[in-house]
């Protein structure tokens, strides 16, 4: 049945212009958003932490339905994506990067042979990112493996289409170890919270987190450069593709791996935490992403500087724990012109 949905709706999207597509998926999202009341407290409870406001505050709410219409109108612009020529994607983007611009981080980046591994999160329109991406080196791209052969099929194939060479999630970690010895690239979202323990522990948005590491032990172990990298739309209805890329960050070996790991890894989000900052309503997180129970200082009762470290270790001892990261100075716009966007958008 999803298989022959997403046929429909990839011939669907395909075929409708993008302003009257937007605006039927946007309301889409909406009524979602109404519909599915744990997602939607999920969704608020997220957007207070980031706005640093209560949850029944009139913005955090508006923000988090914002974020809902504006994760629908992604999926539609997703099932259009195959449509797009990459040509056609970079005719539409404006690049916001300080000089020397996207193409010099990732230049500097990918020249050091050392292989690089661009971080994003599930904000605006990653997909776009990747298009981009592999108009500039071959790349790879970890995916989950759909339980429908065909599905899964499917999507490969159109990644294909665009430039990207797919890594099953299951078969990750020697995948990328044999791409980043020989150079290569390697993408993923890796905002994917962890109960409390697991992971590593990060301080995102004020308060203590879990997150996977694998981006990080792996950019330890091999040398790799990390990037942080964003595309989006603003809120409206404008074709205009804008796009991010942090500093590269690259691994300074301090004799502990762990320890090392632990630092890329929050360096990592707090690269995140400002783009986020800067557009709340174009983050798409619908799971809880804080745990529950914290102390008044927002660390968990269990953690311990010595305790991220051990996890980081133990994690690194194990290349399947690579596997768990798929699902500075960012020059970014400033959050109240985001806001004003989204409030003219309606």
């Amino acid at each position: 049945m999803i298989y022959w949905m997403t046929l429909v709706a990839d011939w669907v999207c395909s075929r409708t212009p993008r302003r009257p597509r937007l605006w039927v998926s946007g309301g889409v999202g909406v009524l979602v958003y109404w519909l599915w009341p744990a997602k939607r407290h999920v969704t608020v409870a997220n957007m207070a932490q980031v706005l640093g406001q209560p949850p029944n505050h009139p913005e955090v709410r508006a923000v988090a339905r914002r974020s809902w219409r504006n994760y629908a109108r992604y999926v539609s612009d997703l099932f259009a994506l195959p449509g797009t020529t990459a040509e056609e994607t970079l005719a539409h983007f404006e690049d916001t990067t300080p000089a020397p611009g996207w193409e010099g981080r990732f230049d500097r980046a990918h020249a050091s042979g050392r292989g690089v591994l661009i971080a994003t999160a599930h904000f605006g329109s990653w997909d776009a990112a990747a298009v981009l991406l592999a108009s500039r080196a071959p790349l790879n791209v970890i995916a989950e493996t759909f339980p429908d052969p065909r599905l899964n099929e499917l999507m490969v194939r159109q990644r294909r289409a665009l430039g990207m060479e797919i890594i099953p999630l299951e078969r990750a970690p020697r995948q990328m170890l044999r791409i980043l010895q020989a150079g290569g690239v390697v993408a993923t979202p890796v905002d994917r919270p962890l109960p409390a323990g697991e992971g590593m522990a990060v301080t995102y948005f004020g308060r203590r987190c879990y997150v996977p590491g694998g981006f990080a032990q792996m950019a330890v172990r091999t040398g790799a450069t990390i990037l942080v990298g964003f595309t989006w739309h603003r809120e409206g209805y404008d074709d205009t593709l804008y796009g991010f890329v942090s500093e590269p960050i690259v691994p300074e070996p301090s004799g502990d791996r762990g320890a090392d790991a632990v630092a890329l890894t929050q360096r990592i989000y707090d690269v995140i935490e400002e783009v986020v900052r800067a557009r709340p309503a174009l983050w798409y997180m619908f799971r809880p992403f804080w745990p529950a129970a914290e102390d008044a200082t927002g660390k968990d009762a269990t953690w311990s500087p010595a305790a991220d470290q051990r996890t980081a270790a133990a994690a690194d001892a194990s290349p399947t724990a690579v596997a768990a990261s798929a699902p500075q100075g960012a020059h970014v716009a400033d959050a109240r012109t985001a806001d004003a966007e989204g409030r003219a958008d309606g």
